[in-house]
């Protein structure tokens, strides 16, 4: 019998880098000062452009405002996430609060997001069987599914796919009211927290349809405008960043605890973009992902200083120019991580597995 073939060395970076020493250093860029400033801002916003929809008077106003609350959804769910790290504010009673309303335009319970997020993501980043977030089949496991779940994987690792990934693996299954299999724990506030979102939600359609007036047209054009699309379009924009940051071809993903802790997957498992100054500021710096993924506690405006300090640290973090290219790269290359060899590779081009 010939030998199996040796497997390539676990990946490790240029230099040996102390976790502890790192977030040490990084400490410096905790200090919380316009939490409720951007809050209130960000609300403001989202009830600006829902006004518009609802009684701007003509289509453009109608449809300015459907971008502004989209817009505002999004800033309004990072500073939510930034409560629910414990960075938004150096109360933990705020944070919940503050949290919880920040999360309320893009439906998201806040105690299931901070398990999900918070202890599996953050905790287990890129190590598989632990981080479900956009976790990569390995072949045998494509091999195994149904062909219809091989078709939906294919959907979901397209171009146009993180908008379904999103709202369907992780808000409609894990985030909302999620079945057993999937919720983590039976905590009453799990429930509550599905139920808050299903009220705001209910209030925020009610409302819309209010201003139309009993009109079919009007009343079906507010709910579109202010309501399904700024929500659909939150789902990718979610789908998207958080693809990007987890999905590369220079980003390896671990099956193995040890080589995952060997190969500091914590520190190596994420990519930093260099984006134009007018992404961080419509995404509240949120592709300043290595800096927060080291350490979650630094708030979102301090995360350019504290990345800008982390590189100087740590230079081999991979670095990506965003672009369509580089988008369309990843999305060509990765669809599968196949552990052994520890890199990403395509779909077979024929469908196989059971019916």
């Amino acid at each position: 019998m010939s030998a199996a073939p040796a497997r390539p060395p676990v990946p490790t970076t240029t230099a040996s880098y102390s976790i502890m020493r790192l977030r040490e250093m990084l400490s410096s860029y905790y200090n919380r000062s316009t939490a409720l400033a951007l809050l209130g801002a960000d609300a403001v916003l989202f009830v600006a452009g829902e006004w518009l929809v609802a009684r701007g008077g003509s289509l453009w106003l109608a449809l300015g405002g459907g971008a502004l609350a989209t817009l505002a959804i999004v800033r309004l769910f990072i500073i939510g996430h930034d409560a629910c790290h414990g960075s938004l504010t150096d109360h933990a009673t705020l944070n919940k609060v503050l949290g919880r309303i920040a999360f309320l335009p893009s439906l998201t319970p806040f105690s299931l997001w901070r398990v999900g997020h918070n202890v599996v993501h953050h905790g287990f980043n890129n190590l598989k069987g632990r981080d479900f977030v956009w976790e990569p089949l390995d072949p045998v496991e494509w091999q195994a599914l149904s062909r219809r779940r091989q078709l939906l994987e294919r959907i979901y690792r397209s171009a146009f796919g993180p908008l379904p990934y999103y709202l369907v693996e992780i808000w409609w299954r894990r985030l909302y009211f999620p079945g057993r299999e999937n919720a983590p724990g039976q905590r009453a506030e799990f429930m509550w927290d599905s139920l808050l979102v299903t009220v705001f939600a209910l209030g925020w359609a009610g409302l819309l349809v209010a201003s139309a007036g009993g009109a079919p047209g009007r009343t079906a054009l507010a709910l579109t405008l202010g309501f399904v699309v700024p929500f659909l379009v939150w789902n990718w924009t979610v789908g998207f960043v958080v693809y990007l940051h987890h999905t590369n071809p220079d980003v390896v993903w671990y099956a193995d605890k040890s080589m995952w802790l060997k190969a500091q997957g914590i520190l190596q498992g994420t990519v930093r973009y260099r984006v134009r100054p007018w992404w961080n500021w419509l995404l509240h710096n949120i592709m300043e992902h290595a800096a927060h993924h080291l350490d979650p506690r630094i708030p979102l405006y301090r995360l350019q200083a504290a990345q800008a300090a982390l590189a100087r640290q740590v230079p081999d973090i991979p670095v990506v120019e965003l672009s369509l290219r580089t988008y369309w790269r990843a999305v060509r290359r990765c669809k599968l991580f196949d552990c052994d060899r520890r890199e990403w590779v395509v779909f077979p081009r024929r469908v196989a597995g059971p019916a």
